[in-house]
């Protein structure tokens, strides 16, 4: 081999050596960015976040990711790659590795990778999506099947999706695992005046199942009993047109009895597919970030914070829905969804205070403020005597950083979103503390308004107020979790096509 050709084969084995590091070093720092801010989070729900559209969600949360592959990869690959020139030129040993410089770059950038997706569970994640299950065709009440009864006087409905609320951020004795309570108010509705389904004087909500652990999977598991397993595309679900046709959910089931349904939530509605789901299962009338804006009842044209506007609007804009809901003089289902406490550190709105350290301590403490001056409001109306208020959690933080801060001295916590069930027209006689999960909340809502539902089962939840097992208590947390991210050929042809 003639010296221009060695130069040339010399080039291009350095080229291959800096585009393996920098794959392996991107591939290092995203997993631990992501061991640090997301830790415990669902491959799954990965997987669908980086397939919906993102519009309107507030870019801040991944400054630090951004930061570290752009400015921090680069530095640290140049920073390998001058201290293997050195070591080259300072030792003799070796020799097969100075001569061949691209094998190690191209181990490290495989060993990179394994140990990562293993770290993220991303192969038995792929395992059990291989695999087919026969959850639905075991399990599945399809709720258009079934015939419910409504009670003789409708009762309202005011539902509450509290952004990453969980039962955690209260003080110990109470439930949580905080040394002091982050959410008091809250903590009072469950244990005193709200059901949450608990027998031992504490706090229980929605345990975390796989296709239920993230914002638009919540929304889509607690009203129409369902998982949402597979990735949706900025269209639609794959080749199809629809979200989860075959589903039959709480909108709809109330639309069948007259009701005028209302969604309100401060971020856009194009975000994570909620348009989607929310326009094609219950005629809902969409009261979003865009409405507000294009009514001009926000401070200013195209005014804009956090994901679009503050929790505190969202509530002043709910009472104004409510009362004009009333004043319709039809049944209503006002549906609101809230967003200050999502992570990174949550939105610091004018309302909040600082009597603790952490911005996401003084955040979470604000939106139990502002939830308890929501409450009070609706509980001085007239018309709350005849409506049945659900707050919950849509899923548990996925800001691991705070929790792991948060739980150092409780490693062993069973973590929940928080939930409560407000005047129900149901009660609750168990004596032990009841396991489920947000599939569970379709049917139990539909009990607490008063509707009784033959066999208590809708979708694959149960109701709460029944004897019935969830499946959570059938199964186990961990089994179910399981089943649920297995192949169904029932769920693709039925839920999603809906044939």
């Amino acid at each position: 081999m003639d010296k221009d050709t060695r130069i040339k084969h010399s080039r291009k084995a350095m080229v291959l050596r800096i585009v393996f590091l920098l794959l392996g070093n991107l591939v290092v720092l995203a997993g631990i960015w992501q061991q640090i801010h997301f830790k415990g989070v669902s491959i799954a729900s990965i997987i669908f976040q980086l397939q919906v559209p993102m519009v309107g969600a507030d870019g801040g949360n991944f400054t630090s990711l951004y930061v570290l592959l752009g400015i921090a990869t680069p530095i640290l690959t140049a920073l390998e790659v001058w201290l293997g020139c050195l070591w080259r030129r300072k030792t003799n040993r070796l020799r097969y590795l100075r001569e061949h410089i691209v094998l190690p770059a191209v181990v490290w950038f495989v060993a990179a990778t394994v140990v990562v997706l293993v770290r993220m569970d991303v192969f038995s994640y792929f395992w059990y999506v291989a695999h087919p299950g026969q959850l639905y065709e075991e399990n599945y009440v399809d709720p258009a099947e079934v015939t419910v009864k409504a009670p003789e006087e409708l009762r309202n409905l005011v539902y509450i999706y509290l952004e990453s609320m969980e039962t955690s951020y209260a003080d110990y004795p109470s439930g949580g695992v905080a040394d002091r309570n982050r959410i008091p108010y809250m903590t009072k509705l469950s244990l005193t005046e709200g059901e949450s389904f608990s027998g031992e004087g504490k706090l229980n909500g929605l345990m975390p199942v796989e296709g239920a652990i993230w914002t638009c999977g919540s929304l889509v598991s607690q009203t129409s009993g369902l998982p949402l397993i597979v990735a949706i595309g900025r269209n639609s679900m794959g080749k199809y047109d629809g979200f989860l046709e075959g589903a039959y959910s709480l909108g709809q089931m109330l639309g069948r009895f007259g009701y005028r349904n209302i969604y309100m939530q401060g971020s856009k509605i194009e975000f994570a597919g909620h348009d989607r789901f929310v326009s094609s299962h219950g005629n809902y009338e969409v009261r979003d970030y865009n409405y507000y804006n294009e009514h001009l009842r926000l401070p200013y044209k195209d005014y804009g914070v956090w994901w679009g506007f503050e929790d505190f609007r969202l509530y002043e804009f709910a009472k104004e829905e409510i009362t004009n809901a009333v004043q319709d003089g039809r049944p209503f289902n006002v549906t609101m969804m809230t967003i200050d406490t999502h992570f990174t550190d949550g939105y610091k709105c004018p309302l909040c205070g600082s009597e603790f350290d952490a911005q996401y301590d003084n955040v979470i403490r604000c939106a139990d403020r502002q939830l308890e001056e929501f409450i009070t409001w609706l509980q001085a109306q007239d018309f709350y005597e005849n409506t049945t208020v659900v707050i919950v959690g849509d899923h548990p933080t996925m800001d691991s950083r705070y929790y792991s801060e948060l739980s150092k001295k409780h490693k062993d916590y069973r973590r929940c979103a928080y939930t409560v069930i407000l005047n129900g027209a149901a009660s609750f006689r168990g004596d032990k503390t009841r396991k489920y999960s947000a599939l569970d909340m379709y049917p139990t809502t539909l009990a607490a308004m008063g509707f009784e539902i033959p066999g208590n089962k809708l979708g694959l939840g149960v109701n709460l107020y029944s004897d019935e097992e969830t499946l959570v208590e059938r199964m186990g947390l961990e089994k179910l979790n399981k089943e649920l991210l297995k192949h169904s050929k029932y769920y693709n042809k039925h839920i999603i096509e809906g044939k």
